[in-house]
């Protein structure tokens, strides 16, 4: 009678154990929205685990089989050994003697396999804190390779979610049950202010202090390469695809790519500069991005905290796209060397400062926007720079040199620097190594 009473309490606390271990395993699929069957396989590569270290570190993993079914959270552990005469035993872990498999089995003979099963309820306290242990890591890890699967495919998009939490370098954000990083640096400079909702400094809410931010997401890492402490998504409300998000949101042409954004440069929260296409000559690309009085662009620059937007249109006629590109200055001359990425820019005295900006910031973001360094200068200097005709460089430059440059309509040194090497390299057939040193020995006479 104790024996029964004994199988009946062993077999309660087995069914216990399943029971509880399987509401932990349903609740962190459905949470976390990894697929059962990969979680099964982590269930059963923690319990191989467990199983080897019990071993004292003989590598028998072929001696046990574990079947874990995540629909029923039915764990199933067979050691498997191989029956011996008893007199020949020298391994219990992957041997049994034949008078122990006999008395579970009469019909037990010497060479055949032999299934035990292990309950989980067996395991002892060591065991399980090795299980959980590794568990904890293991689901860890697969968490976060599933917040990489699920946001990798989102880059460049705007996510709307609620601060959770603040910490002294970023900014927890909750999107959809998942935690994604916001860091301090990537909030807009003086303008932005966020806290948690629950926060106790309710009272303190400004104008843009608010418990709900809109960011784009600006990088997903992989996780299998970089340190389990480091978040996986990266937010943020700085990057220029953050704006370049916020016009595709706002402006149907650019949504439906009849527009094209071909480049976005920012200083957060002071100026941007945006660089468009169409693709259809019946829309004016810059009325379509404001809208009509600014209806479609403001919204965008409320949510940059008041960040000007200078909306250019493409041109390939980099003279005109410098111009578009220091307004709202009114430019008059450019003198333009593309070999160097260089022009010269005058203006009128008055118009200097605007070209500029305040803090130069009109002028280093159009120069980052065009990828040419801007020297801008009153037009008062324009024309005193004395042009060199190109037969004073007969001692240095190749007389024939010379002639395929003059077959083609170039005199001096100044209309050779000022045209695009790569289309005078087609013109005139002459090596690019020679032209690059021709150009090289013209502008050293300027810089002289």
């Amino acid at each position: 009678m104790p024996r029964t009473k004994a199988s009946s309490k062993g077999q309660d606390k087995e069914k216990l154990f399943r029971q509880r271990l399987y509401a932990a395993m349903q609740e962190f699929i459905q949470q976390h929205g990894i697929p059962k069957e990969r979680f099964a396989d982590v269930m059963r590569e923690a319990l191989m685990d467990v199983l080897m270290r019990s071993d004292k570190g003989s590598d028998h993993r072929h001696a046990y089989s574990v079947i874990v079914n995540p629909d029923t959270a039915d764990i199933q552990i067979l050691r498997r050994r191989v029956i011996v005469a008893d007199e020949d035993v020298e391994d219990e872990s992957w041997q049994i003697p034949l008078s122990a498999a006999l008395e579970r089995d009469p019909e037990s003979a010497v060479g055949e396999e032999f299934f035990e099963e292990i309950e989980l309820s067996a395991l002892n306290r060591t065991q399980i804190d090795h299980l959980k242990a590794r568990l904890k890591q293991q689901l860890r890890d697969l968490e976060r390779r599933a917040l990489y699967e699920r946001y990798i495919h989102m880059l460049g998009e705007i996510i709307t979610g609620e601060v959770l939490k603040a910490t002294r370098d970023e900014l927890i954000v909750l999107h959809e049950g998942n935690e994604l990083s916001l860091p301090l640096q990537e909030l807009i400079p003086g303008k932005d202010e966020y806290i948690p909702k629950d926060s106790s400094l309710g009272s303190r809410r400004g104008r843009h202090t608010s418990s709900i931010v809109k960011a784009v997401i600006s990088q997903v890492l992989d996780p299998r390469r970089v340190s389990a402490s480091r978040p996986i998504v990266i937010l943020s409300r700085t990057a220029p695809a953050f704006l370049e998000a916020l016009l595709k949101l706002e402006i149907p042409e650019i949504y439906d790519g009849i527009i094209s954004i071909k480049k976005v440069v920012r200083i957060p929260g002071e100026r941007a500069k945006v660089l468009v296409e169409s693709y259809d000559d019946r829309i004016d690309p810059v009325g379509a991005c404001v809208g009509v009085r600014g209806t479609r662009i403001r919204p965008v620059v409320e949510e940059l905290r008041g960040e000007y937007i200078d909306i250019i249109p493409y041109n390939p006629d980099m003279k005109l796209m410098i111009s578009r590109a220091l307004a709202p200055a009114t430019v008059m001359y450019v003198d333009l060397y593309p070999h160097r990425r260089y022009a010269k820019v005058f203006v009128a005295p008055e118009e200097y400062a605007r070209a500029v900006g305040r803090e130069g910031i009109n002028v280093r973001l159009a120069q980052e926007l065009l990828g040419y360094e801007l020297d801008i200068r009153e037009a008062s200097e324009y024309g005193e720079e004395e042009d060199i005709e190109l037969t004073e460089f007969a001692d240095e430059i190749p007389e024939a040199i010379l002639k395929a440059l003059q077959k083609e309509g170039f005199q001096t040194a100044q209309s050779v620097l000022q045209f695009p090497i790569d289309e005078l390299q087609k013109r005139t057939q002459i090596d690019l190594p020679t032209l690059q040193r021709v150009y090289e020995i013209l502008q050293a006479e300027f810089e002289e």
